[in-house]
C-alpha cells in the first residue's frame, strides 16, 4: 500500500473525496481548477535557483505501508521545502501536505528544517515546522488515511457548501441539487 501526499491533503480536506482517489475514482483531470493550480506551479516562480529542485521521495513505514512524495521545489542546501498552491484561501490540508514532506525527508535521513507555502494568488507565504515531537502525529495520520481507504463503503458527503469547487462535485452531488 502507498500513502501519498495527495491522499493526505484529501484526508484534512474530506475522506469521501480521500476515499473514492485511492479506489480508482479519480475526477482531478476533468477539473478545471486543478489544471490552474498546475499552472500557477509552474509558472509563478521560473527564476527559482538551479539547486531548488523537484523531488520524489518514498519511505517504508511499519505495516508494509509506503509513503511517498512529489516535493515542488526542495533547496537541499538549506533544507527547505517549497510548496506552491493556487489557493486564495489558506488550508489546513495545505499545511498537513507540508508536515508529510518535512515526515519523509527526515524518515529518509535528509535534513529538512522546514517548509514554505507560497500562494501567489494572496503574494503571501507561510511558514510550516515540524517538530520533532509531531512525527508520531503524522505516522497517525498515515494509519488513518490506510483504515479509510481500506473500508467497504465509501464515507458521507460533506456539506454542499464545501464541495462546490471540488473534482468530485459532480460525482458526488449528480440529480440532487436543485437550480
Amino acid at each position: 500500500m502507498n500513502i501519498n501526499a495527495t491522499l493526505i491533503n484529501y484526508f484534512h480536506l474530506c475522506h469521501r473525496k480521500l476515499w473514492l482517489h485511492a479506489n480508482g475514482i479519480t475526477m482531478e483531470h476533468t477539473s478545471d481548477v486543478v489544471y490552474e493550480g498546475k499552472l500557477i506551479g509552474e509558472e509563478s516562480y521560473p527564476q527559482r535557483a538551479e539547486k531548488n529542485q523537484e523531488l520524489e521521495i518514498l519511505a517504508e513505514l511499519d505495516g508494509g505501508i509506503r509513503a511517498s512524495a512529489k516535493i515542488d521545489f526542495f533547496d537541499a542546501q538549506k533544507g527547505i521545502v517549497h510548496e506552491t498552491k493556487k489557493s486564495d484561501a489558506k488550508e489546513r490540508a495545505h499545511v498537513a501536505q507540508v508536515k508529510f514532506y518535512l515526515f519523509l525527508l527526515r524518515k529518509n535521513g535528509i535534513p529538512a528544517h522546514y517548509g514554505i507555502i507560497e500562494y501567489p494568488k494572496l503574494r503571501t507565504t507561510e511558514r510550516v515546522e515540524l517538530p520533532d515531537d509531531e512525527m508520531s502525529e503524522i505516522e497517525n495520520w498515515i494509519k488513518d488515511v490506510s483504515e479509510i481507504i481500506h473500508r467497504e463503503v465509501c464515507p458521507p458527503k460533506l456539506s454542499i457548501s464545501k464541495c462546490r469547487s471540488c473534482s468530485y462535485f459532480d460525482f458526488c452531488w449528480s440529480g440532487e441539487i436543485e437550480e
